[in-house]
């Protein structure tokens, strides 16, 4: 069995999260996950867990296919890879309009394609296959 905390905590800002993140393993907890929608994005909260809590598997849960680039996510969650030293976990949707047509001017038609396109782009780079 699994037990996992979503980041950020409620009310507590980033930069307090060290002491409590440090104290989770011993407490049995296993898994860090975030979201992302307005507020805090999907990554940042995951890449000072992995410096603060060694070896947690960490996971988004989810990030928006739209508002980034394929590359820029396969980027992203590498260097997330390779900072955790541990297990990470890609979700990915679409989002919605509240979100990508109006706060970032992208277009958010076709949402099941964006998110298959974007989910075999990520699968071929984790693979080590090169992507166009």
């Amino acid at each position: 069995m699994r037990y996992g905390v979503n980041l950020p905590l409620p009310g507590v800002p980033l930069s307090d999260h060290e002491p409590v993140l440090r104290e989770l393993p011993g407490l049995g907890y296993t898994d860090l996950w975030t979201g992302e929608a307005a507020g805090h994005d999907g990554f940042t909260p995951l890449a000072l867990a992995a410096a603060w809590a060694p070896g947690m598997r960490l996971g988004t849960a989810v990030v928006p296919a739209f508002t980034r680039g394929p590359a820029l996510l396969a980027m992203t969650a590498a260097t997330l890879a390779e900072a955790a030293r541990g297990d990470v976990v890609v979700g990915i949707g679409s989002s919605g309009p509240p979100f990508v047509d109006r706060i970032n001017g992208i277009s958010s038609a076709e949402p099941y394609r964006r998110v298959r396109d974007t989910a075999r782009f990520l699968r071929a780079a984790f693979d080590g296959r090169t992507v166009r």
